[in-house]
């Protein structure tokens, strides 16, 4: 209810009584000042109060869900952050992951068999010259 529109409403028709008015006369009086609803004016404005409650509803949802998804945008851009500064400086256990991988490396290489050299040397002799005369 509103009590201001109804207070201004109880001083057109007082001022219309005073003029010595008919209840056809008060009526013309609300009418010009532009009080009056016809039953389907009136039946309209409540559907449309209804309709803009309904929309203010709907707004607040959708501002609360543009929060949370803001919300959530800003945690994830937070953490790419951290991820790419992490990526990007040395961590102590990647060198020492690093030193450790070069040692494998040095302790997996094969160590070179002196027969396949190709330094390496029979030294034949029986088999390679000819026969040295005897006598």
């Amino acid at each position: 209810m509103n009590t201001k529109a109804l207070n201004s409403l109880a001083q057109l028709i007082c001022a219309a009584q005073e003029q010595d008015r008919t209840p056809m006369g008060i009526a013309f009086a609300i009418d010009a000042a532009g009080r009056h609803m016809s039953p389907e004016v009136s039946a309209e404005l409540v559907r449309l109060r209804a309709r803009v409650t309904e929309l203010e509803a709907e707004r607040h949802a959708t501002n609360e869900a543009l929060s949370d998804a803001a919300e959530q945008l800003r945690r994830d851009r937070d953490r790419i952050a951290e991820l790419e500064a992490e990526r990007s400086r040395p961590v102590p256990v990647l060198r020492a992951a690093a030193g450790l991988e070069r040692l494998r490396r040095e302790l997996a290489r094969p160590v070179e068999d002196p027969h396949d050299s190709p330094l390496h040397q029979t030294y034949r002799l029986g088999r390679d010259f000819p026969e040295v005369p005897r006598g």
